[in-house]
């Protein structure tokens, strides 16, 4: 809820999602506690479809609201992400649907793309009815899947070195992250959603800034994740490329 260029943040990332061609509707997914009531009602306010739920089980808020549609495919969107890509979220779906699989795997981290991932609606509720690992509940099934690749269709995708080299973080955890975001919006946003190419060109012109948070790390969970994905490489089915798909 802390603001950006006079709008909240969850506000920038709904209308970056809105954006999303292949992206049918959008929905917050939040807990049914007395501490989200403000981020309720802001969407209420806001004309934002909003799903309350389970506080620890975030999973489930995922797999109930899918229950209310016939959605093949979902978008995990983290909301502490407040440059998510459009065209990269496009992108994952067009390749999902084109191999008919579960999950698109970037063959290298970038740290600039986190937050943003698409799974099948089967892949979730497969992982539903076997885990009930306090990891893949809040983590929405991620230690699953990276513990078991062999179980889904997985599409590996070589991201450009231009987006791969980059170790700028872009995910608003601390206090810092914020200070970071808060100067990148006051900078750049006019009325309209700013563009993540436009964003990183900024980085690289305001390094003074974009290193305000290079000291923050991602949680160990994350970084314990991370290395269990990495060694996806020959659980992958099918590569394609980054412009072709």
């Amino acid at each position: 809820m802390l603001p950006l260029a006079g709008q909240p943040m969850i506000w920038h990332i709904v209308q970056r999602a809105r954006a999303c061609e292949l992206v049918s509707e959008v929905v917050v997914a939040t807990s049914s506690e007395p501490s989200d009531d403000p981020l309720a009602e802001f969407c209420i306010n806001s004309d934002i479809r909003c799903y309350r739920g389970s506080l620890n089980n975030v999973l489930s808020r995922y797999t109930n609201i899918l229950a209310q549609g016939s959605s093949d495919y979902c978008v995990r969107i983290t909301g502490d992400c407040p440059l998510i890509d459009p065209e990269f979220i496009d992108k994952q779906i067009w390749v999902l649907r084109q191999y008919e699989a579960d999950l698109v795997w970037l063959t290298e981290p970038v740290t600039v793309l986190e937050g943003q991932g698409v799974h099948s609606t089967t892949s979730l509720r497969y992982i539903a009815e076997r885990t009930e690992h306090s990891d893949d509940l809040e983590h929405v099934g991620s230690r699953y899947l990276s513990e078991h690749p062999e179980k889904f269709r997985i599409i590996g995708m070589r991201p450009p070195k231009s987006l791969s080299a980059l170790n700028w973080r872009i995910t608003v955890d601390e206090f810092r992250d914020y200070e970071l975001m808060e100067s990148l919006y006051r900078d750049l946003f006019v009325g309209q959603i700013v563009p993540l190419s436009k964003a990183l060109i900024w980085l690289a012109e305001n390094l003074d800034k974009a290193a305000l948070n290079q000291l923050v790390k991602n949680s160990t969970v994350n970084q314990q994740l991370a290395s269990k994905r990495r060694a996806w490489e020959q659980k992958v089915d099918i590569y394609c490329d980054w412009k072709t798909g």
